[in-house]
């Protein structure tokens, strides 16, 4: 039986893996908040950042052209077009991008797509392969393809949000960058900024490294909680469930013995012959029914006392387990009354068998407490399974018959002829 004091323990370590669990979650929640939080802070900042270079570049084309017009030197609209990429050139270059931010511009040729579609003009990472033509087709270090995405979204909306993978310039570390891009159309230029995902983390953490560590701390201590509670609680059940299949045995040991003689129940004899008529039945595999019971038992009860017939009894069977093989069953029926359960014994050894019986029974001397002894005898019927049995009964009938015509003489057996003929 499991005790109160493990009943207790095992309800307060699935409270605790319950708390643990929750606590889990809520960091689980914090931390994707947080990341989100400045997630958001990001695609607000690079957005701002590209919409003011917008307003930028308008407003530096108009300061040249109104220059130029106060000295009553007209300029072309190409002109005006070279120093502003030029002026946006030398400030893109300059800018720093510590965290991995930084802008670029590429200047689309065909809004259909497909190669050649747009050259790359400015990139302060790659200056030297600025002039090359891009392709829609190009696929990005996952497979995906990105300047499809990026032309598709200015074409249709102007703007938009997307992200890419890419290889780092110093690694060969695979990246995951987020990114916003916006049509310039009078210069059929498409400005972008992006940032890379990690950099979400160091900004979260920047000038905050004892976040970082009661972040990581705090998951530590949780899933090592939920691990240990979880292996604390697995122990335990191993542990209860071991303390009730001890109970089950014992108690399947007291219903299969009967208490008083310690031989076999007749529940465990009533289960053993249903399973030994199937397997007759299955495989023609026949087993022998002894039944016996002791001659003028009453007799003995009411000379000598309850006590000694009780001691009758527990000798009995101690004297027939001492005589039978290993393999045989010894059930207590019913009050004085015996059974023995005799598989793969031939016909011819039967007899010997229960002579051998009736012998140790009548040659041992019973004796009570005060010394006083006496000598008892037991009648025995013989059955075994005929084809026609459809149920136990029939063979425990059979076996009664043949120990009633023992009885008629007593101290021998009587073998049921229709079984053994």
């Amino acid at each position: 039986m499991i005790s109160v004091q493990d009943r207790t323990l095992s309800r307060a370590a699935y409270l605790c893996l319950i708390c643990l669990f929750s606590l889990f979650l809520i960091q689980a929640a914090g931390t994707y908040a947080l990341y989100q939080n400045a997630l958001d802070f990001q695609k607000n900042y690079i957005q701002h950042t590209v919409d003011n270079l917008l307003l930028s570049i308008d407003a530096t084309r108009n300061t040249i052209i109104a220059s130029h017009e106060k000295r009553g030197q007209p300029i072309s609209e190409q002109e005006v077009h070279d120093v502003v990429e030029n002026l946006l050139r030398k400030t893109l270059y300059s800018a720093t991008n510590t965290d991995g931010t930084y802008l670029w511009i590429n200047e689309v040729i065909d809004y259909d797509g497909g190669n050649g579609y747009a050259r790359r003009l400015i990139h302060p990472n790659l200056r030297n392969t600025e002039g090359i033509l891009l392709s829609t087709e190009t696929p990005d270090a996952k497979g995906n393809y990105p300047y499809r995405t990026e032309l598709d979204g200015v074409c249709t909306q102007t703007s938009l949000f997307y992200s890419y993978y890419f290889k780092d310039l110093n690694s060969n570390e695979l990246s995951r960058k987020l990114t916003y891009a916006r049509l310039y159309p009078d210069y059929n230029w498409i400005i972008c900024m992006g940032i890379p995902y990690h950099s979400i983390w160091e900004y979260i953490f920047a000038g905050k490294p004892w976040l970082k560590w009661l972040i990581l701390f705090s998951y530590l201590f949780s899933i090592s909680g939920i691990i240990f509670t979880s292996f604390y609680l697995y122990r335990l059940y191993r542990r209860q469930r071991q303390s009730q299949n001890e109970e089950i045995k014992d108690l399947q040991l007291v219903i299969d013995h009967d208490a008083l003689t310690n031989a076999h129940s007749r529940r465990y004899g009533t289960q053993q012959l249903k399973q030994a008529l199937q397997t007759y039945q299955e495989t023609n595999q026949n087993i022998t029914l002894v039944m016996f019971d002791i001659d003028y038992f009453k007799k003995v009860n009411d000379t000598m006392g309850h006590d000694f017939g009780d001691k009758v009894l527990t000798d009995t069977v101690k004297i027939i387990s001492q005589n039978i093989r290993q393999h045989d069953s010894l059930i207590r029926w019913g009050g004085d009354e015996f059974i023995l359960l005799l598989p793969s014994l031939s016909q011819k050894a039967l007899p010997s068998y229960l002579h051998r019986l009736n012998a140790c029974i009548q040659e041992h001397a019973f004796v009570s407490t005060d010394k006083q002894s006496m000598t008892v005898s037991i009648s025995i019927g013989a059955s075994q399974f005929l084809p026609d049995d459809a149920s136990i009964d029939t063979l425990i009938k059979r076996a009664d018959k043949a120990l009633y015509k023992a009885k008629e003489i007593r101290n021998t057996y009587h073998i049921d002829e229709e079984s053994f003929h």
